[in-house]
């Protein structure tokens, strides 16, 4: 049953310091500060120096934030300085184009045009792991990033003419997605004179990526044709007024899908996967054996795909203890009232979805892996469980996450078992940056039938 808005606890958070506010504890612990506000309320207020930003550590609230796009628009910290480097595009637009924005791009993000890159997927999985030798340990985190960027640069631009182009953006993307957090903040916080020659280095891989995006586009043009792929969807988009994009907006969004696409979110998501199944050894053979079943020795398609139950809850299982989005900000437009505070314009309000997930009021035994939780639906109350985020502004590739996550770990442990270093017990410890990013992972891969 729904509370009224004066049922839900207000609250500041404690431990603010003069000038500072609660500065110190987000930047160096971001993620046990944020898992320490639910106890003190359901709408927490935190001080950036002196700047209020809301916290909705409730499912109700978050849900009201999420959903109600008009009153709760794009922004918030660091959001305008990430916007200026990626441009207006589905992730970074304001609620004013976002409705035409999504209608032109989320045809290209339909669950039949995801299908059709599976076996690309599959395809840059089997290249990945053909470079393997058995008993060898390698990153699992950088091979997974490689291997996502690839997928998404691939699924981006498909058709031969973009061929020469791959590698350069492959490059650019690599070294923008490594500095965007950084610069983002550095930008806010007026202080990009400490990382002035990383900060012009930035700035010229993106102008060139930006050029690139630009050549490729128009190498399209001059084509004519329909490559089967997300740049000849959003080339052939028309609006209600039967307009197509601009050239400069198609540009933004290519930026911003690859942005979000190619980010360390799926990666992220695969590493961790494969190290939560080398910690849960019951829970992996169960997932082999479903592969073994359903695949058969061949590679995933789309019925196949469908019918991996187990291992798809594996994957919503582990995108719920470490989703890729951390933080979602917003601000507010117009004055509303939120767990009884009136807030005016212009403030800063936020979701967290790793402190929702991790709310054991909301998911018992919350810490646990767990993806027989998912067996009966999803678990949780509304609003409890976003790794996409939610109402209008929901990610709209969550489709095609999903489904690359589910192709590469099912082709990969169709083959392979990866064991972790003997001896390490602790937990994964995230990275956190723009998204929430999987450490260097060390793992050992066997061939199925050999033992270490």
């Amino acid at each position: 049953m729904s509370r009224t808005q004066s049922d839900f606890r207000f609250a500041d958070a404690s431990g603010a310091l003069p000038g500072l506010g609660h500065t110190l504890p987000i930047w160096r612990t971001p993620l046990s500060f944020l898992s320490s506000l639910p106890s003190q309320g359901d709408l927490v207020r935190v001080r950036l120096g002196r700047q209020p930003v809301y916290l909705a550590c409730h499912p109700e609230l978050a849900d009201q934030v999420l959903r109600d796009s008009r009153t709760f628009d794009k922004g918030g910290p660091a959001h305008d300085e990430v916007r200026e480097l990626l441009g207006d595009g589905i992730v970074t637009c304001p609620n004013a184009a976002h409705r035409r924005v999504r209608r032109l791009v989320q045809p290209a993000f339909q669950r039949t045009r995801v299908a059709g890159h599976i076996t690309t997927m599959a395809a840059r999985a089997d290249a990945m792991t053909g470079a393997w030798r058995s008993g060898v340990p390698l990153d699992v985190t950088r091979e997974m990033t490689d291997m996502a960027m690839t997928i998404g640069v691939r699924a981006m631009f498909a058709a031969e003419i973009a061929e020469h182009y791959r590698d350069e953006t492959h490059a650019c993307l690599d070294a923008i997605i490594k500095g965007i957090h950084r610069e983002a903040f550095a930008s806010a916080l007026g202080v990009q004179w400490l990382f002035r020659h990383r900060t012009r280095r930035f700035h010229g891989t993106l102008a060139r990526y930006k050029q690139v995006v630009d050549e490729v586009i128009t190498a399209y043009r001059r084509s004519d044709a329909e490559h089967a792929d997300i740049l000849s969807m959003l080339l052939a988009a028309r609006d209600d007024d039967g307009e197509p994009m601009s050239d400069h907006e198609v540009r933004e969004n290519v930026i911003n899908i690859f942005a979000a696409a190619t980010a360390p979110g799926h990666a992220s998501a695969m590493a961790w996967a494969l190290h939560l199944l080398d910690r849960h050894p019951d829970i992996a053979r169960g997932v082999q054996q479903e592969i073994d079943s359903v695949l058969a020795g061949d590679p995933p398609d789309e019925s196949a795909v469908a019918r991996l139950e187990l291992t798809r809850r594996v994957v919503l299982e582990t995108l719920r203890l470490y989703p890729q989005s951390w933080l979602l900000t917003r601000c507010v437009a117009t004055p509303v009232e939120l767990a009884g505070r009136s807030l005016p314009p212009g403030t800063s309000v936020v979701v967290s979805p790793y402190q929702l997930h991790r709310q054991s009021g909301l998911f018992p035994d919350a810490e646990r892996f767990d993806p027989d939780r998912w067996a009966d639906g999803t678990p949780g109350p509304r609003g409890a469980y976003i790794p996409f985020g939610n109402g209008s502004r929901k990610c709209p590739g969550d489709t095609f996450a999903l489904t690359e996550i589910v192709v590469v770990l099912a082709r990969v442990l169709q083959n392979w078992i990866l064991r972790g270093k003997a001896g390490s017990s602790g937990p994964m410890v995230p990275r956190v940056t723009t998204m929430l990013q999987a450490p260097p992972l060390m793992m050992t891969p066997h061939l199925r039938g050999s033992r270490s």
